[in-house]
């Protein structure tokens, strides 16, 4: 689909050669201001359901804009704009382009990120009124830096992938490990179970669901998600055995990049995943704009 804007077009159905001036458009951000895009854009899946996933804002043949959108609870948006065309409500177009498509599919809300080390994500935040509400740093992995505690007997957890059938129990785990409402929760969980790129996965400590993770793949790299634990079972280990065990799998798979994103005042979670092998390469900023 495209749609007339005075201020150029803006396209949501992506070609082939849509996809090379997307990479042309990253590369040349980067070259100008080091600029990080969190995927590999030329391999990021469209959502189920046929939600737009990604807008172009095009002046003619010159693709000056892009954002994809995060689908969830709320839409997260990560997006540039070519240099040669910033202050020139390109940015602009695109944000009431995504505040339409959070209307349309009812989202809880929409998220603008924005690269933390950028002063221009931060200028663009203010002046569309996006709300700081929080940040987060993005870690890889760095195999050679892992911890790994001997584990006494009897507290060991099994982590296994998780089946559609599991959603219930995939849900009570995420709702009360996040405090998130439980049929909200169950929803997008049965919706994300399908696709092809995401898998689930339970910790079990004596035949009882403990804990809980995801991981999203973008071509070669995989991210892990949603890792959440109960609250009678923190602090005592089993967040490190649920997340060691995932780490050993994906290295056992050769993923190049195993990578994960935690908020900078989680000073718990940041503790356990530098003891893990991550470590941080940026951080990014969260501004509430609807």
């Amino acid at each position: 689909m495209n749609q007339q804007d005075p201020r150029g077009k803006i396209k949501t159905e992506v070609t082939a050669s849509d996809r090379t001036k997307i990479a042309k458009l990253i590369e040349d951000c980067g070259r100008y201001e080091g600029e990080y895009f969190p995927a590999p854009v030329e391999v990021l899946p469209a959502p189920s359901e046929n939600k737009t996933a990604q807008m172009l804002h095009y002046e003619g043949d010159i693709l000056t804009g892009f954002v994809y959108l995060q689908h969830g609870p709320q839409i997260e948006i990560y997006g540039v704009v070519h240099p040669d065309h910033r202050r020139k409500g390109v940015g602009t177009t695109l944000i009431e382009a995504a505040k339409s498509i959070q209307r349309q599919e009812g989202a809880n809300g929409l998220l603008l990120v924005c690269n933390s080390a950028l002063p221009c994500g931060k200028a663009f935040a203010e002046a569309t009124r996006g709300v700081y509400r929080f940040s987060e740093h993005r870690m890889v992995l760095d195999p050679d830096s892992i911890e790994r505690p001997q584990l006494l007997q009897g507290q060991q957890v099994q982590l296994r992938r998780a089946a559609v059938a599991d959603v219930p129990i995939l849900t009570h785990l995420v709702s009360h490990a996040f405090d998130d409402p439980e049929e909200e929760t169950a929803n997008w969980i049965a919706e994300d179970i399908l696709t092809d790129n995401q898998c689930f996965y339970i910790g079990w400590l004596e035949g009882q669901p403990i804990g809980t993770l995801r991981t999203v793949s973008f071509g070669e790299q995989i991210d892990i998600a949603t890792f959440g634990v109960l609250p009678p079972y923190r602090r005592r280990g089993y967040g490190r055995q649920i997340l060691l065990a995932i780490v050993d799998l994906l290295l056992e798979e050769h993923w190049p990049t195993i990578s994960l994103e935690v908020e900078t005042k989680n000073d718990n979670a940041l503790g356990l995943y530098k003891s893990c092998g991550f470590r941080a390469i940026s951080t990014f900023d969260y501004y509430q704009v609807i």
